[in-house]
């Protein structure tokens, strides 16, 4: 039988992926500390602040050896002072995050480019390697979101658009976004491959699978992780090494990339553009005006051009685009024409009235 005690804790974690790595840091706490879940709530509150921080203090020495960053030493006690907090016990928290060592500017920190998304792309190797940088690119999701994702979470919309749902299963962090058409045409590509190759893709398929003889299976983040670092292997990008990290993200970077284009497009509101980069502190009250789907849309197909990767299809979509708002202003124009003819003609026939009337 579960404690009740991590009952508490997992309900009290956002998410399964939450839970997941919150349970593993705090079991590492808790080999180390030698207790299990329930003896550690027991323990007197001088003696638990202490054996906290002995534990700040060991992991500041592994710092020190450089095994460790001085930044994740956050992470590591945040699953302890949440699953303590949830369970209703009280210490002096801050007598343990004095001890923190100073954060140090880590790697990861760049976008990457039209360009070298082009390389790597051409050097990715599978359909479904293509398949995923061009999702990375169109939405700038995070790789647990593209991880959980199902068939059922995708629907074609107008003129080439697929809408994407991530994070279905969790109320509070569900978001909308879209994909262009360059990034539908490869993935109805990769689900093609799949279909030739015998695979039955129903609604509650996983849109990007690992291919095992048993079947296809939803991929890890760590699987998706280390299938991206060989893509950018394969392509030869420098990427400059900083800390523990690259300045160039695996995925974090084409992120950035994706950000840096709504940032820098006058038309994108701050309220849309937090939406989209699914930053959950954005705005004061965001919460009560959530964007429509129509809202979220539309600006998403302002920036879709510039989220392509080839220039080819970019260029197309912009002709595309600027021909629909040619139409849209003429009919516009002929609607305000007609409209003016019909005033005139209103005025014509009340005039011939009044002039009748003075006769």
């Amino acid at each position: 039988m579960i404690p009740r005690c991590l009952v508490l804790f997992e309900t009290a974690c956002k998410s399964k992926r939450t839970f997941e790595t919150y349970t593993f840091l705090l079991d590492r706490f808790l080999d180390w500390s030698r207790k299990d879940h329930e003896s550690l709530l027991l323990i007197p509150t001088k003696e638990l602040e202490d054996l906290l921080q002995d534990y700040c203090i060991f992991l500041r020495k592994r710092v020190e050896d450089k095994e460790l960053s001085p930044n994740s030493i956050t992470t590591y006690f945040n699953p302890i002072f949440r699953f303590l907090k949830v369970n209703r016990v009280k210490i002096d928290k801050e007598s343990i995050v004095q001890l923190f060592p100073d954060k140090v500017k880590l790697g990861g920190y760049d976008a990457i480019t039209t360009e070298q998304l082009v390389e790597l792309v051409s050097v990715s190797g599978t359909k479904r390697n293509k398949a995923m940088i061009h999702f990375f690119s169109a939405t700038g999701a995070r790789p647990e979101a593209v991880c959980e994702l199902q068939v059922k979470h995708l629907t074609k919309y107008q003129d080439g658009f697929y809408k994407v749902v991530l994070y279905s299963e969790d109320f509070r962090h569900e978001m909308i976004t879209f994909l262009n058409p360059e990034s539908v045409k490869v993935l109805e590509e990769y689900f093609e491959e799949r279909k030739t190759n015998g695979e039955k893709i129903t609604p509650e398929s996983y849109v990007f699978v690992v291919n095992e003889e048993s079947g296809s299976h939803s991929m890890t983040r760590n699987v998706l992780e280390n299938m991206m670092g060989r893509v950018w292997k394969r392509s030869g990008i420098k990427r400059v090494k900083v800390g523990n990290r690259y300045n160039l993200a695996s995925t974090t970077s084409i992120r950035k990339r994706f950000d840096t284009i709504l940032e820098m497009n006058p038309e994108v509101s701050v309220g849309i553009i937090q939406y989209l980069m699914d930053h959950t502190g954005y705005l004061s009250g965001i919460h009560y005006r959530r964007p429509t789907e129509k809202n979220i849309f539309e600006v998403y197909r302002v920036v879709s051009a510039e989220l392509m990767i080839s220039d080819v299809l970019r260029m197309e979509l912009q002709l595309k685009q600027k021909d629909d708002e040619i139409y849209k202003n003429e009919s516009k124009k002929d609607f305000r024409i007609k409209e003016l003819e019909q005033r005139a003609e209103r005025t014509e026939k009340l005039l011939i009235q009044l002039m009748k009337k003075l006769d």
